[in-house]
């Protein structure tokens, strides 16, 4: 697979598709919560830097981004491949090749980029696990992600049973997105303090924060479909803005 340089002429000129992007993603849930759009999208940094493969969070069949973005481009791609060697692209085992043939792109491509720069990646295995990610566990925006995850776990072990057909895209939503925040939060912090890869700090906080609005606008739902969960999604919608908040305080372009 190809791989493309990304100079910082080239984050510089993206910049301005930022709130694009993640406009284009809140829209998805536009028909849940229209009212809420103008205020979520007013806490959104007006310059969040966005980057093909870390500002994605797999949602490909709600994304309204598909057509630029390189991790959906890819999947395609290899979709393609897999029908023209006549291989199956659904189910667990083609999963399992699919992640296995990424693995090795991956490997390949890192050990060609350290062998352009001299580095000994040996000395890195060596080294064990960079202490920093183990700083983020401690990270008081990381607790406060898992935190978030946790209580919303909790919320869909009974909100589940209890679903009907009426609000089910919204669970979903809400299944999906709860996990996304504290990966990406996890991956920003991880990511912050190295000038070379600020840039991946700042779209994995970008990310955490869409699915956030996203997971803000299917509680704003669900509250007066199901008066029994009306307290707890009020409760959870308004732990998602705030987390957001903290998030967009923390994370952005050039600081």
């Amino acid at each position: 697979m190809e791989q493309t340089e990304v100079t910082k002429q080239d984050i510089d000129e993206i910049q301005p598709q930022a709130l694009d992007f993640v406009k284009e993603s809140n829209r998805i849930c536009e028909k849940h919560s229209s009212e809420s759009l103008p205020v979520l999208l007013s806490t959104i940094p007006q310059t969040m830097e966005t980057l093909p493969f870390n500002a994605c969070d797999y949602r490909c069949e709600r994304c309204l981004a598909t057509e630029r973005c390189a991790v959906f481009q890819d999947l395609s791609d290899r979709g393609a491949r897999n029908f023209a060697l006549g291989r199956d692209s659904d189910g667990l085992d083609a999963a399992l090749r699919d992640v296995g043939d990424i693995f090795n792109e991956t490997r390949d491509m890192l050990a060609e980029k350290a062998a352009e720069f001299g580095i000994d990646l040996d000395e890195f295995a060596a080294a064990g696990p960079r202490d920093i990610f183990e700083e983020a566990k401690k990270d008081p925006l990381y607790v406060s992600a898992f935190d978030f995850t946790m209580q919303v776990r909790n919320f869909l072990k009974t909100a589940e049973p209890i679903m009907l057909l009426a609000g089910q895209d919204f669970l979903e939503d809400i299944m999906w997105h709860h996990t996304v925040v504290s990966a990406k939060v996890f991956r920003a912090i991880g990511s912050e303090d190295d000038p070379e890869i600020r840039f991946d700090a700042v779209n994995s906080a970008a990310v955490a924060m869409n699915s956030l609005a996203i997971c803000i606008m299917a509680f704003d739902a669900l509250a007066p479909l199901y008066p029994m969960l009306e307290w707890e999604c009020k409760r959870l919608s308004g732990k998602s803005l705030e987390l957001k908040q903290y998030i967009s305080s923390r994370f952005k372009p050039g600081s």
